[in-house]
């Protein structure tokens, strides 16, 4: 692996890692647990989208065990990978067909993140208990993957644009060209 893409990657890591520590510190909906903004989402579809399927299932997996073992302990862990697994999986599966928006890709992955999460409960639990919540966390996986996506489509234009998006990654390249 190229030492420019390892910097990215370490760089995405460590903002999906930031923002999921920040996200733990405020409750978004008393009494409803599960329900955060998921913005660490935004650098996965960043990563989806400007590198590759690969490198993003890489940052998913990694953020799940240094998030468990910082933040979450082992059955957070199982948690988010759960949750985590169904998400990347069906963006890219969405991103491929391109049939999709990434706010539509964005809510598909929100949406199965909560799902998966609610099966790891059933694994984990041997109940259904936590599919009563279902209906609120579904209505906030589509809000904040909605807004997400927008954030994302934004951020990934703006990349677009500059010189850290160049296939060399290089900005003395850039400069000398101009």
């Amino acid at each position: 692996m190229k030492t420019t893409k390892l910097t990215q990657l370490g760089i995405m890591l460590s903002l999906m890692l930031i923002l999921g520590f920040v996200e733990k510190q405020f409750v978004l909906v008393p009494g409803v647990p599960g329900i955060k903004p998921g913005l660490s989402n935004v650098v996965l579809m960043y990563a989806l989208c400007m590198l590759d399927n690969k490198s993003a299932l890489a940052l998913l997996v990694v953020k799940v065990l240094l998030s468990g073992i910082l933040f979450a302990g082992v059955s957070g862990m199982a948690y988010a990978f759960c949750g985590g697994i169904l998400a990347i999986l069906i963006m890219m599966l969405l991103l491929k067909t391109k049939a999709f928006g990434l706010p539509g890709v964005s809510v598909s992955g929100a949406v199965m993140h909560m799902l998966g999460q609610i099966a790891c409960s059933r694994l984990l639990l041997g109940s259904w208990a936590a599919a009563a919540q279902l209906p609120i966390l579904l209505v906030s996986a589509a809000v904040t993957g909605v807004l997400n996506g927008v954030i994302a489509s934004h951020v990934i234009a703006a990349m677009k644009k500059t010189i850290l998006s160049s296939p060399s990654g290089r900005a003395d390249k850039e400069e000398k060209t101009k």
